[in-house]
């Protein structure tokens, strides 16, 4: 997997110094990862691929193809999760997670695991809801957040890679906004640090 994180890099030709500062890692993690000192998390393996433009299973040195497949649109026969240890995949409901076949589990980011057969439909790619877009309507006005379900989050940073990582559909609670991982927006920050759409966008 290592080298295929040098060759991704090496491919959108960009050096360790500033692939390192637009994932939003020190050059030492990167520099590890590459090197197979460190493994990188599932969220920084997908954040690679999404910067190099490659798809995860090139990085885990599972195809030669850089470029995401069209049949990978469509659900992952159960039947080949064993298959694809320890190869991030997408759940709708709860986001990423890693296969292990050995126990035969999907491990969440959360820590959660969870069955093949309890996971429910799993994608290689995530589903179209979760990809980065932007947004063509006016922000929600805060004081109706609270009647809202989901919306999609823009962060308001100066730092291009936090607010592509952050961004996203966020499930509507009391205070905060919160995503599949966990991430929170407060309503007290509403406007200086991030703004919701609708999510009939």
């Amino acid at each position: 997997m290592a080298k295929q994180y040098k060759l991704a890099r090496k491919m959108k030709n960009i050096t360790l110094t500033a692939a390192a500062k637009e994932l939003g890692v020190t050059q030492p993690a990167l520099s590890g990862w590459e090197s197979e000192r460190k493994a990188p998390s599932v969220e920084a393996v997908i954040r690679m691929a999404k910067f190099y433009g490659v798809t995860t299973d090139f990085l885990l040195g599972l195809t030669t193809e850089a470029e995401p497949r069209k049949d990978w649109l469509a659900p992952i026969d159960p039947s080949v999760l064993p298959a694809l240890h320890e190869t991030p995949v997408f759940s709708p409901d709860r986001g990423w997670a890693f296969v292990d076949a050995v126990s035969r589990q999907l491990k969440f980011a959360s820590g959660e695991k969870m069955s093949y057969q309890d996971a429910g439909e799993l994608y290689i790619v995530a589903a179209n809801r979760m990809q980065p877009m932007l947004p063509t309507q006016a922000a929600i006005l805060k004081q109706i957040l609270p009647e809202y379900k989901e919306v999609w989050v823009e962060p308001i940073s100066n730092d291009a890679v936090l607010k592509q990582e952050l961004r996203g559909w966020y499930q509507v609670k009391k205070n905060y906004v919160e995503n599949l991982v966990g991430q929170r927006f407060y309503f007290d920050f509403y406007g200086a640090k991030w703004l919701a759409f609708p999510s009939n966008l």
